[in-house]
């Protein structure tokens, strides 16, 4: 049986890698024999060892699975999908499978896991991957709070790595690689450290992937949609916001009307740095008790 899943519109890296264990579902669902080709942007579900490869022109299909970003469905249908329990099961609907395991997977390669041996990063720990990204107000922290809080891990002895596509860190004793790594060398640097900090976005959903415990800054979405099946988050979130986790309560609305926060974004500017200065703090200990004999 031959399968197309076919990816409408600029969905991010993170919502494309949720969908990976779609693909295991489908094959379950279907038999072995079954190939799964894809169209459109596909991420890092390209790698998957279950794909057969993309479309070609012209090519007929036993089954077609449409993967709708919220632009190409009425707002009130999509709502339904962003209520549900987990970004897997939203992905996961689209091709009404229930898959065995729930975990996306980076599937990386010998030469993705090489490559970090050319970075020759500092052998010492903690290393902390850091995404101080700044895109949208209302999903990402002020780019100068991520630099107090690298410039204090920095000055505490901890390894900080900046990544992301953008914006810098600019803080000495940190590693720059913002801008210079694809988001699968980037997934191999995380496999080698011990935990990332920054927003809920594509890389953070790459670092549990990858096995990294997390702190994350929450806002509009509830937490517990955005963290994989066995992953450890710490959550931060602003204290005493009514409209908190507004998309995931009432995605149509909150699409028609945008932030209702005055001032806007409070979300995200109302977390102080000692609050992600502490859920660090918390993570950093819990590991290394987990990793005392």
């Amino acid at each position: 049986m031959d399968v197309l899943v076919d990816y409408q519109g600029n969905w991010g890296l993170g919502d494309l890698l949720c969908s990976d264990p779609m693909i295991l579902g489908l094959v379950e669902k279907h038999g072995r024999d079954t190939r799964v080709f894809l169209r459109g942007k596909a991420g890092n579900v390209a790698h998957n060892p279950l794909v057969a490869g993309t479309a070609r022109e012209g090519q007929r299909f036993d089954r077609v699975v449409e993967v709708k970003l919220f632009t190409h469905m009425p707002a009130t249908e999509y709502a339904r999908l962003e209520a549900m329990p987990s970004l897997v099961d939203h992905m996961c609907s689209y091709a009404n499978v229930t898959p065995s395991d729930l975990r996306p997977r980076l599937h990386l390669g010998r030469d993705d896991l090489r490559f970090v041996d050319t970075l020759r990063l500092p052998a010492r720990r903690p290393r902390i991957v850091l995404c101080a990204d700044h895109v949208d107000p209302l999903r990402h922290w002020p780019l100068e709070r991520w630099r107090e809080v690298a410039n204090v891990l920095a000055g505490a002895g901890a390894v900080v790595i900046g990544i992301g596509q953008k914006d810098r860190l600019d803080v000495e004793g940190t590693i720059d690689l913002v801008g210079r790594l694809s988001m699968r060398e980037t997934a191999a640097v995380m496999t080698q450290c011990d935990l990332f900090v920054g927003n809920n976005s594509g890389p953070f959903h790459y670092a549990q992937a990858a096995g990294l415990p997390c702190v994350t800054l929450f806002s509009l979405a509830l937490p517990t949609r955005f963290v994989h099946q066995g992953a450890r988050v710490h959550v931060v979130e602003a204290a005493g916001l009514p409209c908190l986790h507004c998309m995931s309560r009432c995605f149509a609305s909150m699409v028609k009307t945008g932030c209702i926060a005055a001032p806007r974004g409070r979300c995200m500017t109302d977390i102080p740095v000692e609050q992600v200065l502490d859920a660090i703090d918390v993570a950093l200990r819990l590991n290394a008790a987990i990793a005392a004999p």
